[in-house]
């Protein structure tokens, strides 16, 4: 395990000597990618731009870090890295990739179509497909169930990295049409304005947006930012600083967060600033559509979040700054403060309303999860049943994904509410 480092506290632009004052403890990664003379990481390309563009600058915001290292055209971990979900040799694993997950999304949409009058045309709007697995799972689920339902589905995947494209093509090849029935867009400020009823779904995708970091120091609430790191007896390439001054994304800091009292020193929060934008962009959307439903789930709490970014490689934490483009950067969602950026906007009080967060378990519970495992039970053979009940109680148990994973729901209120929430 890395070892813990303590963080200074203090003045202008004060170290925070490594991630231990953020961040709990994180695992060493391949030795192979250490330089044994002086334990310093092999420094990548990625990793000299980097330091070549906070040098020009003074430091980086660290949401800007984040962004960089995720969905850097050239170098983002999302850009060009391909095979990271799933399989032991993948990075990570998602609910996506659980068939009988995407069968229960599917039935979610064909209610919510069902409830907006069963209009001809609806738009569905999946953001970060991931391998697109998901997808297919919720469009055969579709077209073995309400088989009309499809034909009058336009589909829209909203990815950023061209190598996930390039995976989600492939897995939805049998579902594309000669006219282009699935249309991909590298972010939601790319995708039209549709001006039909419209469903977005967003699974594990808040999670993977930059967050910024604030730390309380004797000068207030200061923004972390990410400096290059001369010490060469630690391994990565860049450290922590406190900002030397207020920034602007401390004007992005929830109301009851910049007006909070008694504060402790050195406490650190983490603001979604850009899931918070996010939900506004979503919002504008949903208003445009005229219907509208979009259903989020994700780990997080209904809380202010601290001290949850991990690096994540080979199903394993990592430190958040090594190897920055060859580890996935993730962060716990805050659902107090998605509800806060719509709860802000007088367009959304009068247009939307929202529901939850409400555990992932109680959700599926709520959607007929069970009845789809006992028909999938049904199809299955005794080696494949128990892998069957292995993925249900990974979706479902407390300790697996069903209590750390969250649902909310937003949608236009022109029509009943959505499941589960009548």
């Amino acid at each position: 395990m890395l070892r813990r480092r303590i963080a200074v506290s203090g003045g202008c632009g004060s170290t925070l000597r490594g991630i231990a004052g953020h961040y709990a403890e994180v695992s060493t990664p391949d030795r192979a990618t250490i330089n044994r003379a002086n334990r310093k990481e092999f420094k990548s390309e990625f990793a000299v731009i980097l330091e070549q563009r906070i040098q020009l600058s003074g430091y980086l915001p660290f949401a800007q870090f984040m962004r960089e290292a995720l969905q850097h055209p050239d170098y983002g971990y999302y850009s060009t890295k391909k095979n990271v979900i799933g399989g032991e040799k993948a990075d990570f694993i998602t609910a996506a990739e659980i068939p009988f997950f995407g069968d229960v999304l599917a039935a979610w949409v064909m209610d919510v179509w069902q409830k907006m009058g069963t209009p001809r045309n609806l738009q569905l709007v999946e953001l970060g497909p991931g391998k697109g697995t998901q997808m297919l799972n919720m469009l055969r689920q579709i077209r073995a169930v309400h088989p009309q339902l499809l034909n009058m589905i336009t589909i829209h995947m909203v990815e950023a990295g061209a190598a996930r494209q390039e995976e989600q093509q492939q897995a939805l090849a049998e579902f594309q049409t000669a006219s282009g029935r699935i249309k991909w867009h590298n972010s939601l400020e790319a995708l039209p304005f549709l001006s039909q009823p419209t469903v977005f779904v967003a699974n594990e995708y808040f999670d993977a947006l930059p967050v910024s970091i604030f730390r309380y120091t004797d000068r207030g609430w200061m923004e972390t930012l990410v400096d290059v790191e001369p010490d060469e007896s630690v391994e990565e390439h860049f450290r922590l600083v406190n900002a030397p001054g207020a920034s602007f994304a401390n004007f992005l800091m929830p109301d009851d967060l910049r007006n909070k009292q008694n504060v402790e020193m050195g406490e650190t929060v983490e603001v979604c600033t850009h899931g918070m934008s996010t939900m506004e962009a979503l919002m504008k959307r949903m208003v445009d559509a005229g219907k509208a439903a979009c259903l989020i789930i994700d780990y997080g709490k209904d809380e202010h979040m601290t001290n949850t970014l991990r690096g994540i490689r080979g199903h394993k934490f990592v430190n958040p700054l090594l190897s920055p483009g060859d580890i996935d950067l993730s962060a716990w969602v805050s659902f107090k403060q998605l509800r806060w950026a719509l709860e802000r906007l007088p367009l959304a009080k009068e247009r939307l309303r929202w529901f939850g967060p409400m555990q992932q378990n109680e959700f599926l519970e709520w959607n007929g999860i069970d009845v789809r495992l006992a028909s999938v039970l049904r199809e299955q053979d005794t080696k494949l049943a128990l892998r069957v009940l292995q993925n249900f109680r990974k979706l479902m148990e407390d300790d697996e994904m069903g209590k750390n994973y969250q649902v909310f729901a937003v949608q236009t209120n022109n029509f009943p509410p959505v499941s589960p929430w009548l």
